[in-house]
């Protein structure tokens, strides 16, 4: 008899969790808000559908398992400082450090000259062409701002998903807090 209560008793635990769980829910009970200080893309796209140029391969390699803090340039002006940004943000993650990779997207031929600086500035950064632009088309219609004039920092995750940016007047802090949690 006793065996059976105490049966009895491990098989009726997880219900009435999950139904007790679930009343506290319907009921108003549930959290509220995120805890991210960016902003969600509206809708998913993976950056694996886009190719280079010659339509081989992708514009970017996500076979090392890092996230990707990006910046897709237009204007060198406006985006240098999203540019600093990044770097610093690489840094202060410490230990995580080899856990995020740092890409620059671009597809104004123009920009190269000014790009080759950039990239001896900042040696560990990736500086990737998007041919056809066809990258930042996306960018655009799937966030709230205008990446051609403000060059935003966004984030890819290590399978290639897009999943948020910040507003160019986001406090680094509170960026480095959503990295420290994502990554």
């Amino acid at each position: 008899m006793r065996n059976k209560f105490f049966l009895a008793v491990l098989l009726l635990t997880p219900i009435l969790v999950v139904t007790f769980s679930t009343l506290y829910f319907l009921k108003g009970m549930s959290p509220e808000g995120t805890k991210n200080n960016g902003v969600f893309f509206k809708s998913y796209f993976d950056l694996n559908d886009f190719k280079n140029g010659e339509g081989k391969q992708d514009l970017i390699s996500f076979e090392d398992g890092k996230w990707v803090l990006s910046v897709y340039v237009t204007n060198i002006e406006t985006s240098e400082q999203s540019i600093y940004l990044a770097r610093q943000l690489n840094v202060a993650l410490n230990r995580d450090i080899n856990k995020l990779k740092r890409v620059l997207f671009y597809s104004n031929k123009l920009l190269e000259p000014n790009l080759k600086d950039i990239k001896l500035q900042y040696p560990r950064i990736e500086v990737v062409e998007d041919k056809n632009g066809v990258l930042l088309n996306v960018l655009q219609r799937n966030s709230l701002l205008d990446f051609n004039a403000e060059n935003p920092i966004f984030v890819i995750d290590p399978y290639g998903r897009a999943v948020m940016y910040f507003l160019p007047d986001t406090d680094p802090k509170l960026i480095l807090k959503d990295l420290k949690v994502l990554i």
